[in-house]
């Protein structure tokens, strides 16, 4: 990845000293991006993740909130589309 530069010869040791320690600080930057970058990326995929979980989830009409599975109540009318809710909302929503 890196090739080896040749320094030239009338370059007094103290400006090598110099140029190597930049060279070296500047690859310790750019490893610490490359892990920065690294972690980022999980996180996104974490967060795609849970998106995908979240909007695959269906919401009570009643309050709104995830129905989670086994949970749920589905109502249908042939006028409407298909109504969810919480079997307590549609207790709640049955006894009125």
């Amino acid at each position: 990845m890196f090739r080896r530069m040749e320094i030239p010869a009338d370059i007094s040791s103290n400006e090598q000293l110099e140029a190597k320690q930049r060279i070296e600080a500047t690859l310790h930057k750019l490893q610490v991006l490359k892990s920065r970058i690294s972690e980022l990326r999980a996180q996104c995929e974490e967060l795609k993740l849970r998106a995908e979980e979240e909007t695959s989830r269906l919401h009570c009409d009643e309050c709104g909130r995830p129905i989670d599975a086994g949970q749920e109540i589905e109502a249908k009318n042939f006028s409407e589309k298909a109504r969810h809710y919480h079997k307590e909302c549609f207790r709640k929503i049955w006894l009125r």
